[in-house]
């Protein structure tokens, strides 16, 4: 996607490649002869013509009197005749790995053809790699056949006269693991291609993989039904073959060693026998298998050895236990191989083999250390300074989605790109550069990062942080055409950005909070707005589209909007039954809806090309218990009927009112202090009270008026001053009508100077009821000289994105806020901390508080050094520095992750609370400094006596620059929408 253009659609400078001749020598390898039929295949897709033959005899003239050339440069005569002519120089290329260069050339073979577009490799996957390039470029993406992507028609393709080459790779090795394949890809496999996952399969998946410029696999190998699973050596004898003849590499998974599925092993002996200290034998015997099986192929052999099952491993010792098994492994290889490093190959430090490894265990160096994330998405290590001299190098594991706990994600593409952006680019500076592994497991779902993925992999520079909509503008451009591109952009962008907030999977009833800064409906707004521009784009968008279209942005927005939503609903109908509100019903049913708007969108998913992708998708995603075990159906739970038959306590009368904040006190319940004809009191005052209001901050409260009862009634609002504005002073209410939600507005110039005092707002029901709504009103302003931030409300929020620094840098694609987040560049020279500056923020406080707390939340990375700390530093009015480590040890964790790992991996954020002891009115400063790589600061939080508990937290506070009365309006509905509208 990012090559230099080396065709045009419009004739010009160039000359036409329209049934041109393919031309490749004899003696190239099987895998470019695949490609260049496939190029034929595509030539005729594209221009709807018989396509472009494919010859290995000298060629003759053609009606085209033009000619593509491919060869690389070790196998390729004519190359090198071109070269001793002077007609090419392929020198930029030679002896790099995977390269490949495009030059025309004018009267090749004597004269016997016009033109001709070369294309040369400095081996077989570059001359590979060039020849897909190609192939994207005239028009036929990547993804054309696994996203039913349709070639851009064109009716001429003239080549034109540059030369371009490309450099080698970032990585070298760059591949999937297809894992945890059950129910949806094995499901699909069994019904298209029969009982096994053969050749036929494969074949599309290695194509797919190398015009991603990807040249590495681990095959599927999910243990479980049918039993025994997948095993890709086994389940067809080709396939080997297949993926070397494609010039794929093959490997087995971090569990799996020597070339060797375990399921192989679960067919031949019986349960709890894989066990080095108790069947060393047999065990040694199945790595020599494996091993004699791989040696005619290009491989990368997966050393070590876990449990069986992907457990850690079996015996008192492991560490042992391991070096044991490694000197085996080795002595195997040398025995085939005719030397120990005979062979490519890697050691998986996953989960606690990390832990060996950390305490001494030793692997020899010419093994890749292949280091792992923390299975969602985080890395865990990193090759210090001595593993970078190792002449294996280091590479990583990576997930798109996992099977573990806490919780899995499996159902559909949850990975938020800037947060993999950050992290790939980590690991190539810091040396893990020779193999990236990308679990992308059922592989469907997840074709947006995989493409971001393998684009990195190869050019790690290709994408910067600020850039992302510029990377879906050609990513949409490539798949879709350019007319709608820049609103397809917007759309993935929209929905990485609300990914980012937390998986959907990872997404409970009361996650999002509904009552405290309008948070779960904002969220719900976001993904109605997303859905409402995803379906505008599909109706103006060309039919041979539409397809694609469903599969890689409507079908995961609208699957997103409706997890979300149902998640809200199913809250607001619990909300509502305390309160006993006849709408409770009505969220009942509306929940139970939009499980089967879920069910359908499934349906609608397998039904799509007369039913192609039937099964995909189809992993129960509601249910999820405490364990985080997957589900085996759809399940929700705790919803709530209220029996609106039946009038309410008369005591308490037909006429409700519930107020932004919180539920009320005791509600539902009779209380003594309260009653139809008297409002709230005492202790149950606080529960018709509002937030506080400021000239600062969110402009607008709202209080509801709903029904309980079995008779209309009519209602009145008098607040007790003039200032105080309402979106509606009086209503009516049928017990079926919806609620009724009033907006309160505060008209600040006519609010007298320094006013500080509670008022209230009368609501009077015709029928029955009477209620008095409380809320403080606080008319202060900062100093006109002041710039900075200024409290709301009682609390203060800052997003940390809005506000980088030099040297800081934002990272707009990467935070929970829209904001972003900020970090120091990967390049800084920590060793020099204590010069790095600090990031400052002024504030302004009205809300003088004994026990200010500030709460910090860090985007959730690790330590990737066992040897450094994540460490940062604070400073509060420029008073001493206090140093404070982001993370905290868990020694009883096996994995060696942090405490508060389970929930952070989960929220997407480490929190972190400090006391700032004494905050007085006026001005501070507040001061972070970052002390060590990999530190992400989303948001920065002070508690100045009430700052509410929400998922996200509050909306970032106002910022003023030397002036006063800065008011931001926040709009809010004026009524409660139970429609459901999908």
């Amino acid at each position: 996607m990012f090559e230099q253009p080396i065709v045009a659609f419009e004739p010009g400078k160039g000359f036409d490649l329209v049934g041109a001749d393919i031309y490749i020598e004899k003696n190239e390898p099987e895998g470019v002869f695949i490609a260049a039929r496939n190029l034929s295949k595509d030539f005729a897709k594209v221009t709807g013509n018989g396509g472009n033959a494919v010859i290995t005899e000298r060629p003759s003239p053609t009606k085209s009197r033009s000619v593509i050339i491919i060869g690389s440069v070790p196998q390729s005569s004519t190359i090198r005749s071109l070269q001793n002519r002077g007609d090419i120089d392929t020198t930029p290329i030679e002896g790099k790995w995977e390269s490949w260069m495009t030059t025309c050339v004018a009267s090749p073979f004597q004269g016997l053809f016009d033109n001709a577009l070369v294309i040369v490799g400095s081996d077989k996957r570059g001359t590979i790699f060039g020849i897909y390039s190609l192939c994207e470029q005239i028009g036929v993406s990547p993804w054309h056949w696994w996203a039913d992507v349709p070639p851009k028609r064109h009716d001429g393709i003239w080549a034109l006269p540059v030369s371009t080459h490309n450099g080698e790779p970032s990585v070298k090795y760059r591949g999937i693991f297809i894992n945890d394949e059950s129910p949806g890809m094995d499901s699909w496999v069994h019904e298209k291609f029969g009982p096994k996952f053969d050749a036929r399969l494969y074949h599309y998946i290695f194509e797919l993989l190398l015009r991603l410029k990807a040249n590495f696999m681990w095959p599927a190998m999910w243990r479980g039904y049918p039993y025994p699973g997948r095993s890709f050596f086994v389940d067809d004898p080709k396939n080997q073959a297949l993926a070397d003849t494609y010039g794929i590499v093959m490997g087995t998974s971090h569990h799996e060693p020597m070339q060797r599925a375990m399921n192989e092993w679960s067919t031949t002996q019986p349960d709890g026998t894989w066990d080095w200290d108790t069947n060393r034998a047999k065990v040694t015997q199945y790595f020599e298998e494996g091993a004699e099986r791989a040696r005619p192929y290009e491989s990368y052999f997966t050393l070590g050895m876990r449990g069986e099952g992907d457990n850690p491993i079996n015996g008192s010792d492991p560490p042992r236990i391991l070096r044991e098994v490694l000197a085996t492994q080795r002595d195997i290889i040398k025995n085939n191989y005719g030397r120990e490093d005979g062979v490519l190959q890697l050691m998986a430090l996953y989960n606690e083999v990390q832990k060996y490894y950390d305490n001494g265990l030793e692997i020899p160096e010419d093994v890749t250390l292949l280091f792992s994330d923390d299975n969602f998405g985080t890395l865990r290590r990193l090759p210090n300074e001595d593993e970078l001299k190792r002449s294996g190098g280091s590479g990583f594991y990576y997930h798109f989605q996992y099977t573990g706990y806490p919780r899995c994600y499996r159902w559909m593409n949850s990975n938020t790109l800037g947060k993999a952006w950050h992290q790939l680019q980590l690991a190539y500076e810091r040396g893990a550069n020779r193999i990236w592994v990308i679990n992308v497991g059922d592989l469907k779902p997840i074709e947006v990062p995989m493409s971001f993925a393998f684009d990195l992999a190869w050019n790690v520079k290709s994408i910067r942080a600020d850039a992302f909509t510029t990377y879906y503008k050609g990513l949409a451009t490539r798949e879709f055409g350019d007319e709608h591109s820049g609103r397809i952009a917007k759309a993935w962008n929209d929905f990485d950005r609300l990914v980012a907030l937390r998986k959907q999977d990872h997404i409970d009833v009361d996650t999002f909070v509904l009552l405290k800064y309008n948070e779960a409906d904002n969220i719900v707004a976001r993904w109605k707005k997303l859905y409402k521009d995803a379906k505008s784009i599909n109706v103006e968008l060309d039919e041979q589209y539409k397809s694609a279209f469903f599969q890689l942005v409507l079908q995961p927005i609208k699957a997103s909007y409706i997890c979300t939503l149902l998640r809200v609903t199913q809250y607001r109908n619990q909300l509502f039954a305390k309160q006993r509100r006849n709408t409770t019903n009505v969220l009942f049913f509306r929940s139970l809806k939009l499980l089967d708007k879920d069910h359908e969108l499934t349906q609608e998913y397998h039904r799509i090309n007369n039913g192609k992708w039937n099964h995909y998708l189809r992993q129960p995603h509601y249910g999820y218990g405490p364990t985080g075990a997957q589900p085996s159906r759809n399940m929700i739970e705790g919803l709530c009927y209220v029996q609106t038959k039946e009038d309410s306590n008369p005591s308490i009368g037909h006429m409700g009112i519930a107020v932004e904040g919180n539920e009320g006190i005791n509600p539902g319940h009779i209380n003594e202090d309260s009653d139809r004809t008297h409002p709230s009191r005492k202790w149950l005052e606080p529960g018709v009270t509002l937030p506080f209001a400021t000239p600062y901050g969110p402009q607008s409260r709202y209080f509801e008026v709903f029904h309980r009862g079995t008779k209309a009634f009519s209602w009145i609002a008098k607040p007790q001053y003039d200032w105080i504005t309402l979106s509606q002073y009086q209503g009516h209410l049928s017990p079926q009508d919806n609620d009724t939600r009033v907006t309160i507005l505060i008209d600040w110039p006519r609010v007298p100077p320094a006013f500080d005092e509670s008022v209230y707002i009368e609501i009077i029901g015709t029928r029955d009821g009477y209620e008095k709504v409380h809320m403080v009103v606080r008319n202060y302003y900062a100093p006109d000289e002041f710039t900075g931030f200024v409290e709301t409300s009682g609390h203060l929020a800052i997003d940390a994105g809005n506000w980088a620094t030099a040297p800081y840098i934002s990272l707009p694609a990467l935070g929970r806020p829209l904001a972003g987040s900020v970090t120091l560049p990967n390049d800084t020279d920590f060793s020099k901390a204590d010069e790095l500056p600090f990031l400052r923020y002024p504030v302004w406080v009205f809300s003088g508080r004994d026990n200010a707390n500030l709460e910090l939340q860090f985007n959730m990375t690790l330590e990737t050094n066992p040897r450094e700390r994540m460490e940062y530093d604070l400073r509060w009015d420029g008073g001493e520095v206090q140093r404070h480590r982001l993370t905290e040890d868990d020694p009883g964790n096996d994995k060696e992750l942090p405490r508060g790992w389970n929930v952070a991996v989960m929220d997407c954020v480490w929190r972190k609370n400090h006391n700032l002891r004494g905050v007085g009115v006026g001005a501070h400063t507040l001061e972070i400094r970052f002390r060590k790589p990999n530190m992400i600061l989303e948001k920065l939080m002070m508690d100045l006596g009430d700052l509410r508990y929400t998922y996200l937290g509050p909306p970032e506070s106002d910022y003023v620059r030397g002036t006063n009365g800065n008011v931001v309006e926040v709009g809010i509905e004026d009524s409660l929408d139970l429609k459901l509208d999908l």
